[in-house]
């Protein structure tokens, strides 16, 4: 089972939760954001009961080290300044600005770019593309048709994807943001990777294995990065050299802060947690702090400090996982009870001092843009 697979299985098993007793059957309806098209429109919704446990380690094996932060200030009510996704009026919000999206099946889109969003476009099941939302509301198709998982380079001038051949064939391209020229690829295929993100380093992906790949688009470089009790997930800032991992030790489940170096990836800083079968770390965009979103936790990679986050019942785990804002500001979806419903609101928190701040209620299916 992919990462994304994993993802969906409990996405979909959370979602199980927000349906009350007595609903009717569903029709159409605008999808979460997913990496993988086809898995989303194969999909059936399952559930599972979960049972927590809390039982936490944090260690370093490192010693790099970074300038102390300063104090935080309160905790902003101010609207979002990452861009985010409102299913229920189909629109994109960043800043002062409001987009309606494109009609289709389904609009899903990942990352700032060339003055408007990239992302995914469904016209209808089974015919998918990536490209880029104008402030228009336009949709420009970038790079072949079925083709997905757009993770932007460093620079943004370049956009790596997964280009589906056929069910059962593909091959990771490189295409020019401007031009839409293919630059570069990788060998076709059945192995199919998830893209995790793109830094310093190269391409990163992830193939099932306890392990990752990383390839440099511009001299051809791949390596395999072997990362013990590695299970799958990664986060990959474009800023930063640091990465963090999900990983198994010790009969618990972990998150990781490392770098990779000639001699293969060295762990700056582990945190465990038991109670939760699948980790997915988050990363700030400078690399200095790792967010463990089921345990409500920030872990700083540099000291070890653990700061819990001061938000009510439980955030959100799976898609959408909490996005960064900056280095010190998180957004993430909280849940809450509407009657018999699981419902969910739109949170901040500042991730130095704990202090959390709600910004919108009933943000149920809510998607995040990155810078």
């Amino acid at each position: 089972m992919t990462d994304t697979e994993t993802r969906l299985r409990d996405y979909l098993t959370s979602q199980a939760a927000t349906v009350p007793d007595d609903a009717q059957g569903p029709g159409l309806d605008s999808t979460r954001r997913r990496r993988h098209w086809p898995v989303v429109a194969a999909a059936a919704a399952i559930a599972v009961v979960a049972v927590l446990a809390a039982s936490f380690l944090s260690r370093s094996s490192g010693n790099d080290t970074a300038p102390a932060r300063t104090p935080a200030p309160p905790v902003s009510g101010a609207a979002p300044e990452l861009p985010y996704m409102n299913p229920e009026t189909s629109t994109l919000h960043d800043g002062k600005q409001t987009v309606k999206l494109p009609k289709g099946f389904a609009n899903s889109y990942f990352e700032r770019v060339a003055g408007g969003w990239m992302g995914i476009r469904m016209a209808k099941p089974g015919e998918f593309r990536t490209g880029v939302l104008q402030p228009n509301g336009t949709f420009r198709p970038l790079g072949p048709e079925r083709s997905d998982q757009s993770t932007l380079s460093p620079d943004r001038k370049l956009v790596a994807l997964w280009h589906y051949l056929s069910n059962t064939k593909g091959q990771v391209i490189v295409v020019d943001v401007r031009s839409g020229r293919q630059v570069a690829q990788l060998p076709a295929g059945s192995l199919h990777p998830d893209i995790v993100g793109w830094n310093q380093d190269g391409l990163w992906m992830t193939t099932g294995k306890a392990e990752l790949i990383v390839w440099k688009p511009s001299t051809g470089a791949k390596r395999t990065v072997s990362i013990p009790g590695f299970d799958g997930s990664a986060s990959v800032p474009k800023a930063a050299a640091t990465i963090a991992v999900s990983a198994k030790a010790g009969g618990k489940q972990c998150v990781r802060a490392g770098v990779l170096r000639e001699d293969g990836f060295k762990v700056l800083r582990e945190y465990c947690a038991e109670g939760q079968p699948h980790l997915y770390p988050v990363l700030s965009p400078d690399g200095r702090t790792m967010v463990q979103s089921f345990a409500g936790v920030a872990i700083d990679v540099n000291t070890g400090q653990v700061t819990k986050l001061q938000v009510p019942n439980h955030m959100l785990d799976v898609l959408p996982e909490p996005a960064f804002e900056n280095g010190t500001q998180l957004l993430t979806l909280n849940e809450s009870q509407d009657g018999n419903r699981l419902s969910y609101d739109l949170w901040r928190c500042d991730v130095t001092s704990g202090a959390c701040k709600q910004l919108i209620k009933k943000a149920d299916g809510f998607s995040f843009v990155q810078h």
